[in-house]
């Protein structure tokens, strides 16, 4: 067994080993003439790390053995097809290779070229082609922002044609666009252009993943609520400032808005919990998160005797190319008893793992749709992460690989395998009347009446986006995050 990966996994939690490749790996050169070399290397890549790095490599033992590393001509797509599945229905819908990490990995730190809008697509009838695009929410900076969208607004063509199944991906992926704003008319049921029209330009940003933070007082009491977006690394010393808000106030209970998180550094959950969790239990270094691994990584890590589990913590240094963070929490713990969180399917990774986390020691009441059930910790593993002198031809491709289970203190994985179940459900596929962050909208307004707010006038029956209109898949980031296991080494993991 090659050890060459089992050091690069050992050097993500603190070893000093470094990865080596052997001799024969250094100048073996494509044999075979029917694929290229970087078609070769590749293949070396996906096989090599889905053997001993895979959670569920024992399962797909099988397709590994016929996995022909010579011949084989799209890695890709062999990566897709052979991640664990039952019959049709795949356990492992997160496992993927790329040839462009560079991309991959701007998108997981918040930057990517955006319109900088937020949206959810949804199909006019059930027999249609045609669509339309609600708006959840615009980036701040953003084209969006600066054309004036806001949260409500619909979309109701594309330069000039029907948003249809055919082209709705250009919302996401177009260079530019000019769109138009439709109307809807829910005495009449009616819906139709508006004449408005935006034109937009996508741009490289940074995309701040605070969308609101605001404390609400009533009944002699404060409750904080924070809307976030992407657990990454750049917003942790403002969410630390938050945090120190929130102390200052004395709230007790906060509205944590996590329904358009798809999740991301664990370094930022890791953060937040120990500025969420009962201080007594942050002082106490009580655990938070474990983790459970392959056969073969379970035993190394035993006989290493490296643990994996991961204690609450108030200090975090971490530094590469890009970032430099050296922060503390110490002073940032808000001392509360109760948590709201709200999610929807959008919720997923390190957002359920921060709310699953904190429910052995604190009160997590859990308000709106089911979350997305990214149970995994995952891996993303470059070519040159693998390989010490990597081949030329594989620098940008990479894996990104589960490689294990996350579970709470209390052994539990409560989003496995479908998803946080709400304890109160709320829809949020509703043209959505109110902003993020007032008290009228319906996920913040559930939180805040379990808090104890008393509302003048019953909740208003909200405009359900279903049944009249189905909503069609949207597209995710390539990824939902990046995992570092602390203390680092400038190695990115991924969750």
């Amino acid at each position: 067994m090659d050890t060459k990966f089992l050091k690069t996994l050992l050097l993500f939690i603190g070893s000093c080993l470094w990865v080596s490749c052997t001799d024969e790996e250094q100048s073996n050169d494509n044999p075979q003439e029917t694929i290229s070399n970087e078609i070769y290397y590749a293949n070396m890549l996906g096989k090599d790390i889905m053997s001993e790095l895979y959670y569920w490599n024992e399962e797909i033992a099988g397709d590994l053995m016929q996995w022909n590393i010579t011949t084989n001509g799209d890695p890709i797509g062999t990566v897709d097809r052979i991640r664990y599945h039952e019959g049709d229905k795949y356990i492992d819908k997160w496992t993927m290779m790329t040839n462009d990490m560079d991309s991959f990995t701007s998108s997981v730190g918040g930057v990517s070229t955006t319109f900088g809008w937020n949206l959810t697509p949804y199909l006019l009838s059930p027999n249609s082609i045609e669509c339309i695009g609600v708006v959840n929410y615009v980036s701040a900076g953003s084209p969006a922002e600066k054309a004036g969208l806001k949260r409500g607004d619909v979309l109701w063509s594309i330069n000039g044609k029907s948003i249809t199944t055919d082209n709705y991906l250009d919302l996401y992926y177009a260079s530019s666009l000019t769109a138009s704003l439709a109307y809807i008319d829910w005495e009449n049921g009616s819906i139709g252009d508006s004449g408005k029209e935006v034109e937009l330009t996508a741009v490289t940003m940074y995309e701040n993943p605070i969308l609101c933070d605001t404390v609400y007082e009533f009944n002699g009491k404060k409750v904080g609520y924070l809307a976030y977006t992407s657990f990454d690394l750049i917003s942790i010393p403002e969410l630390i400032e938050v945090g120190k808000k929130f102390k200052s106030e004395g709230i007790k209970e906060l509205v944590l808005d996590l329904r358009y998180n798809g999740g991301g550094y664990v370094i930022t959950e890791n953060v937040l919990a120990s500025m969420f969790a009962p201080k007594a239990n942050v002082d106490a270094k009580d655990i938070f998160e474990k983790e459970k691994y392959n056969a073969y990584l379970t035993e190394a890590y035993r006989l290493q005797g490296i643990s994996t589990e991961t204690p609450f913590m108030t200090k975090y240094d971490y530094e590469n190319d890009k970032i430099s963070l050296h922060v503390s929490t110490k002073d940032a713990n808000i001392g509360l008893e109760r948590i709201y969180g709200l999610i929807s399917p959008n919720t997923a990774s390190a957002s359920e793992a921060l709310l699953s986390g904190l429910m052995p020691y604190m009160d997590v009441r859990l308000i709106g749709e089911t979350s997305h059930g990214k149970y995994c910790t995952g891996l993303m593993m470059s070519g040159e992460d693998a390989y010490e002198n990597c081949p030329k031809e594989i620098k940008n491709w990479g894996v990104y690989v589960m490689v294990s289970i996350y579970q709470n203190a209390a052994g539990e994985t409560p989003c496995m395998p479908d998803g946080l179940q709400p304890d109160t459900p709320v829809q949020d596929d509703q043209i959505p009347l109110y902003q993020l962050g007032d008290v009228n909208e319906p996920l913040l307004r559930a939180a805040l009446t379990q808090a104890g707010k008393q509302y003048d006038r019953p909740n208003a029956r909200s405009r359900s986006m279903s049944p009249a209109f189905q909503h069609i898949d949207v597209p995710q980031k390539p990824v939902f995050g990046k995992r570092i296991l602390l203390p680092s080494v400038n190695m990115p993991v991924i969750n």
